[in-house]
């Protein structure tokens, strides 16, 4: 039976490890050619494993094609590099899908500025500057579909992290009303809870986001990738300009066997 992105073909920033990396096996699985891009060609700190070509290796062993791009989303002449690579090879872009961040250590008033100005320069200039580039293209195919990876912590609303998320949250709005003619849908995807990855294990100082690693208690991914998938199978017709934490995107456009199979994952106690 065919996936459900058969044929599709879909790039995925920072997925060298983490949700990235996740999502990357999973549209593989779902029958995509997934691109691989991150700036991680060579792994150079133990606590944060992972490369490119790890993760295309992975999509590999489990029978899916992927491409591995370097790419830094916060270098526009990187993203349209990384752009012209995928076009050129396949020819159209399907799906992107704007994953890559940065969480600096501190509080707002704490933080170094220089690590306030990167934070937006990745995690909103980058999801900005990556969806432009791929929009000729998919313009032109006259459908394409736009997932911006936000986090609870814009739900939170008090921390750098969270501002970054809450600006991604209004521009995937904003982007999704631009766009709806030319069939392009533009939704937002956030993790309901914590989910294993090397990111959120990654020590940082007790009352920070990400603090007092390891947690216990860490989400499966199964409904994130699952709730991944099911939004890059949307339309213009269908959902827009949505923001959906994966319960909420599980909840909405899941059939009733995928529900059931979720609900009987839960957290580790």
């Amino acid at each position: 039976m065919a996936g459900r992105l058969e044929g599709k073909i879909a790039v995925i920033t920072g997925a060298s490890r983490g949700l990235g990396q996740y999502c990357a096996v999973q549209y593989a699985k779902e029958g995509a050619i997934v691109v691989v891009a991150a700036r991680t060609e060579q792994e150079r700190d133990p606590r944060l494993p992972g490369t490119i070509h790890d993760t295309v290796r992975m999509v590999q062993e489990a029978g899916g094609e992927a491409l591995a791009v370097a790419c830094n989303v916060g270098d526009v002449e990187s993203i349209q590099a990384m752009v012209d690579t995928v076009i050129g090879k396949y020819g159209r872009i399907d799906i992107l899908m704007n994953n890559a961040a940065v969480q600096p250590p501190g509080f707002i008033n704490t933080i170094q500025p220089r690590h306030w100005e990167l934070e937006f320069k990745i995690n909103v200039h980058g999801p900005f500057h990556c969806s432009r580039a791929v929009l000729p293209a998919m313009v032109e195919h006259g459908s394409g579909n736009i997932i911006n990876i936000s986090s609870v912590a814009a739900d939170r609303g008090h921390s750098h992290y969270g501002a970054t998320k809450l600006a991604i949250e209004a521009m995937t709005r904003g982007l999704a009303s631009d766009m709806k003619d030319d069939g392009i849908a533009v939704n937002a995807l956030k993790p309901v809870g914590g989910i294993d990855t090397p990111g959120i294990r990654f020590g940082r100082a007790p009352g920070q986001v990400g603090g007092d690693t390891p947690l216990p208690g860490l989400i499966p991914p199964d409904s994130y990738v699952e709730a991944a998938t099911l939004l890059a199978m949307q339309t213009v017709d269908t959902c827009t300009g949505g923001v959906f934490n994966d319960a909420e995107a599980v909840e909405r456009f899941a059939d009733d066997a995928t529900k059931a199979r979720l609900a009987k994952i839960k957290p580790a106690p």
